[in-house]
């Protein structure tokens, strides 16, 4: 640790990452601070000028480093329900301004050379699958073929190569579901034209994820489910080994996606072959520790702290 000045940490006050991330700090002897997102701006004053911060009318320190957990932007989260309910447009002004206000701070940070974990133009990966497939692929990590079009000849066309493929959104957020003869009809594929779906060539086999602070794995777990996705039933999560392959995709993955702290997925196939699925910028971890009982935070609290 080379600074007294504060990790900042952004995000919601009761968000278990940022609770875990607050305490690992703390345990180090650094300094920390964070700005709570969820009560912005409702509950918490924040002014901006001339690239100087003030929270609540007293000056934000200008932070050794920073933790981006959740700038709570997302209109459908459940806390918004009742202004989506009764005034969306508003919302969304609403939710805009906020972002606005939030990004620009974080942005001008990093223009300084502060250490953040991870930027938001990084963040913004979670919602552009197709762009971070490219990067992927781009640095010679084994990706599952894709597509993301709203050409229903194109779909057919890759799903007939494919073999068994998947389907998942652009933007992240639902689950992911298996392509089967009834989504390749042409009133299913009609749906394209309203909007363009990812799909990708299945891989069955183990689920791995990594967790990767700066250029190591912090941690490693394979999860075990009979779900499709696995954010739809995990039936348990238990701590692996990771061959050498597989340490360098995973740290290759989130160098190549620009991101300080990724949760990268890997699927180790059926047919022995490992392959990389995605680098999730924002990774939760507060549940994977309780049942691996490895520690995430304290190897991402070391980075932030030593900026």
């Amino acid at each position: 640790m080379t600074s007294m000045r504060p990790v900042l940490v952004v995000g919601p006050r009761h968000d278990p990452e940022a609770r875990r991330v607050r305490a690992a700090l703390r345990a180090l002897g650094a300094s920390t601070s964070l700005l709570n997102t969820a009560a912005f701006p409702e509950e918490e004053g924040l002014t901006l000028r001339d690239g100087v911060a003030r929270r609540n009318g007293r000056a934000l320190p200008e932070p050794l480093a920073v933790y981006v957990r959740s700038i709570a932007c997302n209109p459908y989260s459940p806390a918004y329900a009742a202004d989506w309910k009764e005034r969306p447009e508003g919302l969304m002004a609403q939710i805009g301004e906020k972002r606005s206000m939030l990004v620009s701070l974080l942005d001008l940070y990093a223009r300084r050379g502060v250490r953040v974990a991870n930027p938001i133009r990084v963040n913004g990966q979670h919602g552009l699958k197709p762009y971070q497939l490219s990067l992927l692929a781009a640095s010679d990590l084994p990706v599952p073929a894709w597509v993301a079009t709203n050409e229903p000849d194109e779909a057919r066309r890759f799903c007939a190569r494919a073999g068994e493929a998947v389907y998942k959104p652009l933007a992240g957020g639902a689950t992911v579901h298996a392509v089967g003869p009834e989504d390749l009809t042409d009133a299913r594929l009609d749906a394209l034209h309203a909007a363009p779906v990812l799909f990708q060539k299945r891989i069955r086999g183990l689920s791995v994820r990594v967790y990767v602070v700066g250029d190591s794995v912090a941690a490693a777990g394979a999860i075990h489910s009979e779900e499709l996705d696995y954010r739809c039933g995990e039936d348990r999560v238990e701590p692996i080994a990771l061959r050498p392959n597989e340490r360098r995709m995973a740290i290759t993955a989130a160098r190549a996606c620009d991101m300080r702290f990724a949760g990268v997925d890997l699927i180790r196939g059926e047919d022995g072959k490992t392959w990389v699925i995605e680098s999730n910028p924002s990774p939760m971890f507060a549940v994977f520790e309780r049942k691996t009982g490895l520690d995430v935070a304290a190897p991402l609290a070391a980075h932030l702290a030593d900026a």
